[in-house]
């Protein structure tokens, strides 16, 4: 992802967030930009008074106690720490882990466990109940799936230690199936119970590659400008 610029607009609509405090410094002393509500973004104006919305990093999203996008900036990591990114649908996932920016480690797994009609076994069976010789393999192959994602979790982590965050997208159904496993993963399904957070990646992901771990990591490095007025 690079720093693209709209031919009228002096800002760019991307900015790493290491690059963050030398490139918006001066909108966020100039004009007024506050979180909004959920704290998902910063929404307000820049120095000129036009309407901005800033969406932070998912490297360094907005903290609890932040006021203003100033705030934000002051505190921006000058490294970027141990991240995994977990990318994981039905019969396929891919991880990577991450560490000062840089791809480190990736891995994929798949396998067979979607049905003809293109749902995935486990959700199939929790509707319709029993399953037949073709259902209990897709079954065992999901568990087989399930039991290497968890392991190479497990294995980066007593190779690298904890991550700073994990950031993951995921099903609802497929993420809570990690932790089902024995054992679960060296992190707790929201982060609260092991301290390592977790935050979704709000995009829509295609069939999850190697390739993709990393260009979804890019993603996350990135904080994006809109102007809501355009």
């Amino acid at each position: 992802m690079t720093d693209e610029r709209a031919t009228d607009d002096p800002l760019p609509r991307t900015v790493h967030a290491l690059e963050a405090r030398a490139v918006l410094g001066d909108v966020a002393r100039e004009g007024r930009l506050v979180p909004e509500p959920e704290r998902r973004w910063f929404e307000g104006v820049d120095g000129d008074g036009r309407p901005l919305r800033v969406h932070p990093a998912l490297v360094s999203p907005i903290a609890a106690g932040c006021r203003d996008l100033l705030d934000h900036l002051d505190a921006a990591p000058e490294e970027l720490g141990p991240h995994l990114v977990v990318l994981l649908q039905a019969g396929r996932c891919s991880m990577g882990w991450f560490d000062g920016g840089e791809a480190v480690e990736t891995k994929s797994f798949s396998r067979y466990v979607v049905r003809g009609k293109g749902r995935a076994q486990p959700t199939h069976l929790a509707t319709k109940g029993k399953s037949r010789y073709g259902s209990r393999l897709r079954l065992q192959n999901a568990r087989a799936l399930t039991e290497e994602t968890v392991e190479r979790m497990q294995q980066w982590w007593d190779e690298f230690g904890p991550a700073d965050a994990v950031l993951v997208n995921a099903p609802v159904r497929l993420w809570a199936s990690l932790f089902e496993a024995d054992p679960p993963p060296p992190f707790g399904p929201d982060g609260a119970a092991s301290g390592t957070p977790v935050r979704r990646i709000p995009r829509d992901i295609p069939r999850p590659t190697s390739e993709l771990v990393v260009r979804t990591w890019r993603f996350c490095c990135y904080l994006r400008l809109e102007r809501p007025d355009a």
